[in-house]
């Protein structure tokens, strides 16, 4: 039942996000056809340390009202913000670099919302490569934790976005923030560095294709998201792979990887980098943020996982960042997960509404960390184990249950042989075979 609900979102989910997809790439399309501004042509002026913010605004201001595309050269040139407006296409060749200027004050009064590029009610715009958009980790000083600074890309309610084959290092804080925005694509761009990598917060309907993060804190981030798909991701990070609220989620053929290649940025500046992959998902719902929807309606198929320290996290009663709204329906699907530190761990609400199928799974702990339970799971819903291998040490459970409606196994293999592989207390009704 739940696997059939899944698939008849993916079929309405594909459709919805075909036809806009289709509609705003022919668009982007259309525009490559048109005007093409050389920002050198407007008085930017490569490998030196010369601000070119006015030539580059200059030019983005003239393509965006002729539906042109700005493009930028093989060279360094630093600007502070820049703002895109409707219409616009900014293309960067191969070997172009367009990098941030190392001031805080080049973006604005020193503020959070702060950012190199920002683009406010706009519609079709791209970003495409394969240059590369540096923020040369430019810091405000006072900023969050003592140091954060602009985002390298900002939305704010924008809608038909393409960020395509770009590389994208070392921003000040994340590498795109998108606020209230829809109908968004980003292909094949390359995350390096900083700190997020995508941060959207209530966001509708986007995909994110063929990219690589390799980020200092979560690859993805955010809450009150709804339909989102990622697929053939590689996901590196020094803090979560997702950490992430939304309702209508598909995640398919990505490989989650630790440690992270890039430290935690807060930890540098304590003198003690970290590079532990904390968890591939954990549940993201903060109450200062008052978020309105639940997590609700994940799938996550055809994935590998390797040195990370959990699969996935979810504690609504102390959970940091995790008690605003509940998580709900929950499917992993063909994974493979080996080298895991702690258990897949689950408390849910008081009133069970969390539910949670593995379907063709393989869960390996590391061997300094194999005495305890694979999962561990309190105030649950329904707990289905189909075609499951879960390995520890043997001296402890594979499976601890507790507080729930349903368990059904199937098919649950413990390894190594355990005399009392599966616990369970309080639980309503237990199926195995």
């Amino acid at each position: 039942m739940v696997l059939q609900h899944h698939f008849t979102w993916q079929v309405l989910f594909r459709l919805t996000t075909a036809t806009a997809f289709a509609c705003f790439a022919s668009s982007g399309a259309m525009t490559q056809e048109k005007d093409t501004y050389l920002v050198t042509e407007f008085g930017a002026t490569a490998d030196d340390d010369v601000l070119d913010t006015q030539a580059f605004q200059k030019a983005i201001d003239v393509a965006a009202r002729h539906g042109g595309t700005v493009r930028v050269p093989k060279g360094r040139f630093i600007t502070g913000r820049l703002q895109l407006p409707s219409g616009v296409r900014l293309f960067l060749e191969e070997g172009a670099v367009l990098q941030g200027s190392a001031d805080f004050r080049d973006y604005g009064q020193g503020r959070w919302t702060d950012s190199f590029l920002f683009a406010e009610n706009a519609e079709r715009i791209t970003i495409e490569g394969p240059g590369t958009l540096d923020g040369a980790d430019c810091e405000i000083p006072g900023g969050e934790e003592g140091f954060r600074g602009p985002h390298a890309i900002r939305f704010v309610r924008c809608r038909n976005v393409t960020i395509r084959d770009v590389t994208i290092t070392r921003a000040g804080n994340y590498a795109v923030l998108c606020n209230d925005s829809e109908d968004f694509l980003i292909s094949g761009v390359k995350f390096r560095g900083g700190h997020d990598g995508v941060h959207a917060q209530a966001c509708r309907r986007f995909r994110v294709v063929d990219c690589d993060f390799r980020t200092g804190d979560d690859c993805l981030a955010g809450c009150d998201n709804v339909d989102f798909e990622v697929a053939r991701c590689q996901i590196n990070s020094s803090c979560n792979g997702f950490r992430l609220g939304c309702v209508h989620l598909r995640v398919h053929d990505c490989r989650f990887w630790g440690p992270g290649e890039y430290p935690h940025r807060i930890t540098i500046k304590k003198g003690k980098p970290r590079t532990n992959m904390l968890s591939a998902f954990v549940h993201f719902a903060p109450t200062d943020r008052n978020p309105k929807l639940p997590s609700d309606d994940w799938l996550i198929q055809n994935c590998t996982m390797d040195t990370v320290d959990a699969v996935y996290l979810y504690d609504f009663e102390k959970g940091v960042w995790q008690t605003g709204q509940p998580a709900k329906r929950l499917v992993f699907e063909n994974i493979r997960a080996q080298n895991i530190a702690l258990p897949l761990r689950v408390l849910g609400d008081k009133d069970r509404q969390f539910d949670l199928t593995l379907k063709n799974v393989l869960i390996a702990l590391r061997d300094d960390r194999a005495d305890q339970p694979v999962l561990d799971i309190a105030q649950f819903g329904r707990l289905n184990l189909e075609n499951v291998v879960l390995q520890n040490s043997g001296k402890q459970p594979v499976l601890r249950a507790r507080d729930g409606r349903e368990i059904h196994l199937h098919h649950v293999e413990a390894k190594p042989t355990n005399p009392q592989p599966f616990l369970w207390s309080n639980v309503e009704k237990v199926s195995q075979d």
